[in-house]
């Protein structure tokens, strides 16, 4: 078994990025990210007749500037250029680009067993996921193309082109990486991905500050020492070949966990019905951040009953705020407009409706507010209420119509 040069992968990139301003939950899943685009198909978990692949479509969720999505993004990209033989598409790219750079990345791979097989793995990493999908009229058929290449069949992938014909790619393996904001979600993502199809197999990451202020990111000697050891690890990681295995302990407890899950569980972190179809995966989902745990750590593509609960942690962490990276995604066209009413009237807890309106007029005129703060006030979040003598709240007075914030 190969020695490593740090004990956790993951936990020692962390460390690495401290000083930095990105949201640590930002740089937590693009490590994990950067793990699972390296492992590439050459690495699965046995799962009876299953094999569950470790590719994931990550997308970084906050509003403009705030969490430093982007940020985050480029400094995994930097340990990612060190490693040979990983393939990434364009940030902006077509359907049929996009196919042809999977059918040119196609290479062979040794088997433990002395043999060999050919798989096409590529990592496609956006900072504007937006404009990557393209505008939502005619995005369609890259959002189909996606939800095709995510569960990563053994079997060549066959599509036909009007240049070229029949074409083929074999052993697809795709990995997503990419960063928006909850308005372009809800520009970019038609009705028909919404709830399934493309955005239940995606983890929205959400953060809603930057970690904290460094003026000037600098980097000691400690620290470039530890940045070698990770592209040193890295480049190990990726030269894993083979199965994942449970062990006995690890085994009986996946199954445990898993006879006891439900998917409808009416106390589930995220209560919104768009993601019930992401609730149908998170199974699979726990099960391939286990492998990426695993990798981190060790050589030995051993499952342990720490990795599971590990990575059950990690993905509950992400279900938490799930549902605000998608606060702007809805069938309405005001559903952006209700989800900012709500988010301003919790911000202060009770507010003069004039206030609010003061704060939102650029945006939502009188006519269409009256429709917006009603969709909310049905939402049950918020509630309505009139004080011709006025309410004392705290150092105010608060007189004539306002809005509470009454939780979810």
């Amino acid at each position: 078994m190969t020695t490593r040069a740090v004990d956790n992968w993951i936990d020692r990139y962390l460390e690495y990025h401290e000083n930095t301003e990105s949201a640590k939950q930002f740089h937590k899943w693009v490590a994990m990210s950067m793990i699972a685009s390296v492992l590439r198909k050459k690495v699965h978990l046995s799962l009876g007749r299953i094999k569950v692949y470790p590719n994931m479509y990550v997308i970084l969720v906050a509003n403009p500037g705030i969490a430093r999505k982007s940020q985050s993004i480029d400094f995994g990209v930097r340990f990612l250029t060190k490693i040979k033989g990983i393939h990434t598409s364009a940030d902006s790219i077509t359907r049929e680009a996009l196919l042809q750079d999977l059918e040119n990345c196609a290479e062979k791979s040794p088997l433990p067993d002395g043999g060999e097989f050919r798989h096409a793995s590529m990592s496609i990493i956006s900072k504007e996921f937006e404009s990557f999908l393209g505008h939502k009229t005619d995005n369609t058929r890259m959002l189909v193309l996606l939800t095709d290449l995510f569960d990563g069949s053994d079997a060549p992938w066959r599509y036909r082109t009007k240049q070229s014909g029949d074409s083929t790619v074999p052993a697809v393996f795709v990995n997503l990486l990419g960063a928006t904001t909850p308005d372009s979600l809800a520009q970019q993502l038609p009705v028909s991905a919404i709830g399934g199809g493309l955005t239940s197999r995606i983890l929205f990451i959400w953060a809603n500050n930057k970690e904290k202020k460094i003026p000037i990111p600098t980097e000691s000697i400690e620290l470039m020492g530890l940045k070698e050891k990770l592209i040193l690890d890295l480049d190990r990681i990726s030269n894993l070949t083979g199965r994942f295995l449970f062990t006995a302990e690890s085994k009986d407890f996946w199954i445990d966990w898993y006879n006891a899950y439900e998917e409808q569980d009416p106390k589930r972190a995220c209560t919104d019905t768009s993601f019930d179809g992401w609730y149908s995966r998170k199974p699979m989902y726990i099960l391939k951040v286990a492998q990426i745990i695993s990798a981190a750590m060790t050589s030995s593509l051993d499952i342990e009953i720490g990795h599971l609960k590990r990575a059950i942690k990690e993905i509950e962490s992400v279900e938490v705020e799930m549902g605000r990276a998608f606060k702007a995604v809805g069938r309405s066209t005001i559903t952006s407009d209700v989800a900012t009413v709500i988010d301003i009237v919790k911000s202060h807890g009770i507010i003069q409706e004039k206030k609010l309106l003061g704060i939102v007029w650029r945006d939502i005129d009188a006519q269409k507010f009256d429709n917006v703060v009603n969709t909310a006030i049905r939402s049950g979040k918020i509630k309505r209420d009139f004080n011709k003598d006025g309410r004392k709240v705290g150092n105010l007075t608060i007189k004539g119509t306002y809005y509470e914030y009454v939780g979810d």
